[in-house]
């Protein structure tokens, strides 16, 4: 990990002494500038820092080591994101506003349709690699995420990154986890509780290392 890899992982404590100590001028004195700086604090800087980022080191999808001393863009989108997997009310309450949320997370970078439905459970771990196209409903606690991370026998910690694809008309039944690299044609149904995955494992060839279908049953999520 390079050093603004070690410091990125300050950013989320960072951000939630700005949160708090906007929550505290706002209640010292709540008037629409000190509501305009709270929830400009909590809901635009991290978008905003991340697509600055973007301007220098554009997303990408592909294969990293992350014990390795390189960059890893994902890593920094994971740091700028977190507050929002410890505190999950914040993203829950944008769902309440009909086009809001989409809004959100086209401003983090993933390409979102119009009229989608999220209920307020729904969990994005990925918030800048959705691709989900119009009219596609959430259903409770449905989980999206566009990475995968394992270990290799040489000690290597190894994240693949690949972005989800729902058609559009989706129905996505409550409790479906849908894997990175998963496409979902237009208008299917997704049942409750099912699991779309994308499995891989590696195998040594001559010089090299490739990336073939499979199954790694050491392969997590984070």
């Amino acid at each position: 990990m390079t050093i603004l890899g070690r410091l990125a992982a300050y950013f989320p404590l960072l951000h939630l002494a700005g949160i708090a100590w906007s929550a505290i001028r706002l209640i010292q004195r709540p008037d629409i500038i000190t509501v305009i700086m709270f929830l400009s604090i909590v809901y635009l800087i991290p978008p905003l820092l991340f697509r600055l980022y973007c301007l220098r080191y554009p997303v990408s999808f592909g294969r990293w080591i992350l014990n390795a001393p390189q960059r890893c863009d994902w890593w920094i989108a994971h740091q700028f994101q977190m507050t929002y997997a410890a505190v999950p009310i914040f993203e829950s309450v944008m769902r309440l506003v009909p086009g809001f949320y989409s809004a959100w997370l086209r401003l983090w970078g993933s390409r979102i349709g119009k009229r989608i439905y999220w209920t307020p459970l729904v969990e994005i771990v990925d918030r800048h690699m959705l691709r989900v196209g119009d009219d596609v409903v959430f259903g409770h606690r449905v989980i999206c995420t566009s990475h995968i991370i394992t270990r290799k026998a040489s000690g290597d910690v190894i994240l693949i990154l690949r972005p989800p694809n729902i058609g559009a008309g989706t129905l996505i039944g409550a409790r479906a986890r849908i894997g990175p690299g998963v496409r979902i044609p237009e208008r299917a149904v997704v049942p409750y509780n099912a699991e779309y995955k994308f499995f891989y494992v590696e195998e040594p060839r001559a010089t090299d290392m490739r990336i073939v279908e499979g199954v790694d049953a050491n392969a997590v999520v984070i």
